[in-house]
């Protein structure tokens, strides 16, 4: 199975054209899955930046292409940009894209109001959003790894209680930490029993990306 993922700026032309083309594969090929993520222009280069620092990569242009080689947020194997990912689809399936520049300028347009809206729609439901905030200092102990599914699974605080979790520690603890974060109830469990779960892994005064199964605040 052939798990990429395509990112990049929400008017981004290329990301258009890459997109359709990315489409095609997964309709048309059973081994051919794709994760789209897009970003708002003004949060693009940090993003950017986040995301290669992260895994080590050297990137700098909109679109950005990876192949996942586990689960998605798991480790991921740089494909490179626009060209990189037609020259692979061209060499390993024998497809490509003849889209126009001006088809690929609209579909960019109408790709940030999109997004656009998709933010506005997110904010909103966040600001309805006002969970039971707990903050768990020295996450990393033992005892914790008992104590977080319990909190999580609503028995504690009730089924229709959203609780917003914190685990505070040092970064050299990041590990453990999103292990423990994996022990919380799968979001189909808890999203039909009418429990949230917001998670934040914090040390060193930086924010850890969270394990998936958790959403992260």
């Amino acid at each position: 199975m052939a798990k990429f993922v395509l990112a990049g700026k929400a008017d981004c032309p290329y990301f258009a054209k890459a997109e359709l083309l990315a489409d095609y594969l997964q309709i048309n090929l059973p081994n051919f899955k794709i994760h789209k993520i897009t970003q708002h222009p003004d949060k693009w280069e940090q993003w950017l930046h986040d995301i290669c620092e992260k895994n080590g990569w050297k990137h700098k242009r909109s679109p950005i292409v990876w192949r996942e080689l586990l689960d998605r947020g798991g480790k991921g194997l740089l494909l490179g940009g626009f060209n990189d990912f037609m020259e692979h689809a061209q060499h390993y399936y024998g497809i490509t894209s003849d889209m126009l520049s001006e088809q690929m300028l609209r579909i960019a347009k109408e790709n940030l109001q999109t997004h656009i809206e998709i933010e506005k729609e997110e904010e909103y439901i966040k600001s309805l959003i006002n969970p039971l905030q707990v903050w768990i200092s020295s996450a990393s102990a033992p005892a914790c790894y008992n104590l977080i599914p319990l909190l999580a699974n609503g028995e504690v605080f009730g089924m229709a209680t959203e609780v917003s979790i914190h685990l505070l520690d040092s970064s050299h603890y990041k590990e453990i930490l999103q292990w423990a974060l994996a022990l919380a109830p799968h979001p189909g469990q808890w999203e039909s029993s009418g429990l949230r779960l917001r998670s934040m892994l914090l040390g060193s005064g930086s924010n850890f990306c969270c394990q998936k199964g958790v959403m992260v605040q």
